[in-house]
């Protein structure tokens, strides 16, 4: 019976040793799985992140491509305006609409719209350098005043900017050979009939009549909500004395 319960108890012990032996050989294995997915996770990673680089380099190397040529585009987008500028004297409808679209930032249709005002009003460069601002706002309609003021200041530093060589093209005068004393200041044309305001300053009446409001105080230069001028008849003669004269 001792025998017996000895054999018993050394089987016993030799299952439980079996047991463990197969518990660690499964712990083994779950360890060797989790250390293959982490080395495959490892990999995949290394794989995102080399991937990742190549992308990151080919992105770097698009923008730098990208901003070349943005540069270049502004450029040559500053030159042709700047070319189209010089050219204020002879620009067309359509040039004038892009003109206006440009500075107040339009619409295509705005633009469009423009450019059929434009073409109903016969409008071109050398008309616009003799529009006031009120001139601006009755023809075109904008939705603001602050916009014809915008449009009127731009053109005018486009017409200081690129001077032209003839002032008055009905007259055919070049600028170099006018006296200052014959140009209105306001729309710097030779006077046909210039009258002395208020305020000493002699311009043509049709300037003045269309303009008024341009300049500052205007309202020193009424008497009873009208304008006060006197014509200056030596300088009106003056004047087409000098535009008879040969050249």
């Amino acid at each position: 019976i001792k025998l017996k319960n000895q054999v018993d108890e050394t089987i016993l012990n030799y299952t439980k040793c079996i047991e463990q032996y197969n518990n660690l050989c499964s712990i083994e294995r779950d360890i060797l799985i989790q250390k293959q997915q982490k080395e495959q996770k490892l990999m995949s990673v290394n794989q995102f992140y080399t991937f990742n680089k190549k992308v990151l380099k080919g992105f770097n190397e698009f923008n730098d491509n990208l901003q070349k040529v943005i540069e270049e585009n502004q450029n040559w987008i500053k030159k042709e305006w700047s070319e189209l500028e010089k050219k204020w004297s002879k620009w067309d409808s359509q040039e004038i609409s892009i003109f206006i679209g440009h500075t107040l930032e339009c619409t295509k249709s705005k633009i469009n719209e423009y450019n059929k005002i434009i073409k109903e009003k016969k409008i071109d460069g050398m008309s616009l350098s003799k529009m006031s601002k009120n001139d601006w706002m009755d023809i075109f309609h904008f939705e603001t005043f602050v916009q014809a003021c915008i449009i009127y200041d731009s053109f005018n530093e486009i017409c200081k900017r690129y001077s032209i060589n003839v002032i008055d093209s009905d007259k055919g005068v070049p600028q170099q050979d006018i006296p200052k004393e014959y140009l209105c200041p306001l729309s710097n044309s030779i006077m046909e009939d210039p009258v002395i305001a208020s305020n000493g300053i002699t311009y043509d009446r049709s300037s003045i009549m269309k303009q008024y409001q341009n300049i500052p105080n205007y309202s020193s230069l009424m008497t009873d909500g009208k304008l006060e001028l006197y014509p200056d008849h030596a300088l009106r003669q003056n004047i087409q004395i000098f535009l008879k004269s040969p050249r």
